[in-house]
């Protein structure tokens, strides 16, 4: 009897869920079960209805694990639980659901707003997730200039001029203000414009009965941004529900499923959510599984939530949906929400399309580094890592040195690593490059990949500097630089000195029929439509980007102190306590004279003011 067949007889025939492993111990698929033992054999059937990835799966299985649970429902915790944990091959997975962002209400006096990629039991409020974080950041950006409120953290400005509502909490009108902004915020949130608008109204009446007339400007600007966002609804249905809109689409191995949150009759959120699957999943498996993973984290679930197609647990799913009040969920076949489901079809369809471009771009940046492997006569191997190389400086001052690495022709900005040159205020670009290589290459940095080619922005003497340092560590990597002016490609080429003899062989040696080597340059003209070009182009310019960014941050501090260095009486824990408080020599000259004289004195404020 196989291990198998054991198995299969003494499953329980209770709730809970089933891991299907491989004789490597990895987990292949997880699922749940309203009686394990149905569920379980029903793969193993002569005549089993199984779609053809689970068809493919089954001769893989060597081990069936189970988990008893009490229900049914805890039995969908624990398998949703599971696929994040483990990304199974054969479940249907969120692509990078870790990363997803959330909006963050923290429980404090004074309330922050921020953006998180987790949840935490913190007593906090948290809204998504959003599958786009640029538009949450929108967003934020947006409620802040509505309706100010702290961030994660406060900027060096904020510190010194606080806005009115970000008092101290011993303030009470200053925190009952505040608290009406973050209650609003809520609302805006959670779609609930009207009663933003009726709140506002209302505070502007309130204020302008009490001759508060600042105060009722502020409400009233306020309500005119809601108004105007109100204003630019594209959808808008006659009946004030609220519902989700699920809608996918697929492709081979990949799906896209679209949400519309549909709060008061209006569009609130749109979110496009990319899917893994193996090949042939079905459509109402995709679809399962991706309102398991949903909304396992959704932290705002309405009444109705419109799917794509029907599901065999239905029930089941909207009562782990929401426990108190399960959501009632429906295939729509026609009418104002078929067209809504269809809408979000085409969103679905156009992330797939785009991963797709992002796909075949990322293969063209492969095809252009084989491009560039054949112009330098690199046919040994093909090239995967290239790191490229650029010096930065002013008259010798604050050198800086910059390593920019692509992977299979794309960026990979953390490999990247930048460098303060060491050399003295002497300008001269070729001992600098070498001195950045020499310690790229020291044993310090032993641990890092080592690169298939170097890239040196310049020219043939960039890049006889470098092949020097490479020569001496013996260590044999392809060099090649780029001049801006005619975007030529120098490379070391090693050939036969046909023009040498060669050495006499010792006397008890054989002689040997090989004549001496000489390395030249070798120019390359890369054609102006060769991705090739483009590649080492982008190369170039990142490096120089990245070294030219450092080189302004240091001139910038180096400006903010030389200027504090020569004030008189200023000695070094002073200057670094006023920098360390504010940030820059700006914030210091905006700082308020009593916040100076908090800081380092009321004397050495003084001092400084006159100075400055």
């Amino acid at each position: 009897m196989s291990l198998i067949t054991q198995q299969l007889a003494t499953i329980a025939t209770k709730p809970g869920i089933y891991m299907f492993k491989n004789k490597q111990d990895d987990i292949l698929y997880v699922g749940k079960a309203k009686s394990l033992k149905t569920r379980v054999r029903s793969y193993f059937r002569d005549k089993a209805d199984l779609d053809p990835a689970k068809r493919d799966m089954i001769p893989k299985i060597t081990t069936i694990e189970t988990i008893v649970v009490d229900t049914e429902n805890e039995a969908l915790i624990l398998e949703a639980n599971l696929i994040r944990q483990h990304q199974p091959p054969y479940n249907v997975v969120l692509r990078d659901d870790k990363y997803y962002l959330f909006i963050k209400v923290t429980k404090e006096t004074f309330p922050r707003v921020f953006p998180v990629r987790r949840l935490s039991q913190d007593g906090a409020k948290y809204f998504g997730p959003y599958s786009s974080a640029r538009s949450v950041r929108q967003t934020l950006k947006l409620l802040r200039r509505i309706f100010p409120h702290r961030a994660e953290k406060e900027s060096p400005r904020e510190k010194i001029f606080p806005h009115p509502l970000f008092a101290t909490a011993n303030q009470k009108d200053s925190a009952k203000d505040y608290q009406k902004n973050i209650d609003n915020i809520i609302r805006f949130l959670k779609g609930q414009r009207q009663e933003i608008s009726a709140t506002l109204q209302a505070g502007m009446k309130e204020s302008a009965d009490a001759k508060a007339f600042e105060r009722a400007a502020i409400f009233r600007d306020q309500l005119s941004a809601i108004q105007r966002l109100e204003g630019d609804q594209k959808v808008r249905l006659p009946h004030h529900e609220s519902f989700d809109v699920i809608s996918l689409a697929t492709d081979r191995t990949k799906s896209a499923a679209n949400i519309f949150q549909i709060r008061d009759g209006k569009l609130l959120y749109k979110n496009t959510f990319l899917l893994k699957h193996r090949l042939h999943t079905g459509r109402p498996n995709i679809v399962r599984q991706f309102l398991l993973q949903y909304y396992r984290d959704a932290q705002d679930v309405p009444k109705l939530i419109l799917i794509p197609d029907a599901l065999a647990d239905q029930a089941s799913l909207a009562t782990w949906i929401n426990t108190k009040a399960p959501p009632l969920l429906i295939v729509p076949k026609r009418g104002k929400k078929k067209q809504l489901l269809t809408m979000g079809e085409l969103n679905a369809q156009q992330l797939l399309t785009s991963e797709q471009a992002s796909f075949e771009r990322d293969k063209r940046g492969e095809l252009a580094m084989a491009s560039l492997a054949k112009a330098l006569g690199l046919n040994d191997a093909p090239l995967h890592r290239v790191e490229t190389y650029d010096i930065s400086n002013i008259q010798g001052t604050l050198a800086t040195g910059s390593m920019v690495v692509f992977i299979d022709g794309q960026p990979a900005p953390k490999h990247y690593r930048k460098f303060r040159i060491k050399l003295g205020d002497t300008p001269n670009d070729y001992a600098m490059l070498q001195e950045v290589l020499q310690r790229r290459f020291s044993n310090r940095h032993t641990g890092w990949p080592k690169p298939d080619l170097i890239l040196i922005d310049g020219g043939k003497g960039q890049l006889s500097a470098a092949k020097k340092i490479l020569d001496s560590a013996k260590l044999s990597i392809p060099v090649a630089a780029l001049a801006k002016k005619e975007e030529t490609l120098f490379i070391n080429e090693r050939t036969t000195d046909h023009s040498r003899p060669a050495r006499s062989p010792q006397p008890d040696q054989q002689p040997k029929q090989t004549s001496p080597t000489k390395s030249t340059i070798k120019e390359i003209q890369l054609a102006y439509d060769d991705d090739a070009l483009y590649l080492v182009q982008r190369m170039r310019d990142e490096a120089h980007r990245f070294t030219i960014t450092y080189h302004r941050s240091l001139r910038s501090k180096k400006s903010s102190r030389s200027i504090l260095d020569e004030i008189p009486g200023l000695g070094p824990k002073t200057k670094k306590q006023l920098l360390s408080t504010f940030g820059s020599l700006k914030a210091i000259k905006a700082a308020p004279p009593e916040r100076l004289a908090q800081t380092i004195g009321a004397a050495k404020a003084r001092q400084l003011l006159d100075y400055l």
